[in-house]
C-alpha cells in the first residue's frame, strides 16, 4: 500500500508545514521573490530556493498540498507564483 498525498501531510512536521505556509506569503509580499518563482516551472526549483533563503521543506510535501488544492506540481513559465499565491491563501486548511 502507498501512501497519499494526505498521509504526507498528516505525517509531515508541524514545523515543516509552516516553513512552506510562510515561503509562500513571501512570494505574495516580496516582488523580487516573486520574479524569481516566475522563471520556475517545477516545486523542486521552489524547494531549492526556498532551501538557500534558509526556509527549507520537502518537495514532496509542496507537490502534496498543491495536489489537495487541485493544482498541478509544475507550471509553465510565468505562473507558478500565482498557484503558489493560490495554495498560500487556502493555508487554513493545512494548519
Amino acid at each position: 500500500m502507498t501512501s497519499g498525498p494526505s498521509d504526507l501531510i498528516a505525517s509531515a512536521p508541524r514545523t515543516e508545514l509552516e516553513t512552506l505556509f510562510a515561503f509562500l506569503g513571501r512570494i505574495r509580499d516580496d516582488a523580487g521573490l516573486r520574479e524569481q518563482i516566475n522563471w520556475m516551472q517545477t516545486v523542486l526549483e521552489v524547494s531549492e530556493l526556498a532551501g538557500q533563503l534558509g526556509q527549507p521543506f520537502r518537495p514532496e510535501l509542496l507537490v502534496a498540498v498543491l495536489d489537495r488544492c487541485n493544482e498541478t506540481p509544475y507550471a509553465r513559465e510565468g505562473l507558478m507564483d500565482e498557484k503558489l499565491i493560490r495554495v498560500h491563501l487556502r493555508r487554513d486548511k493545512f494548519l
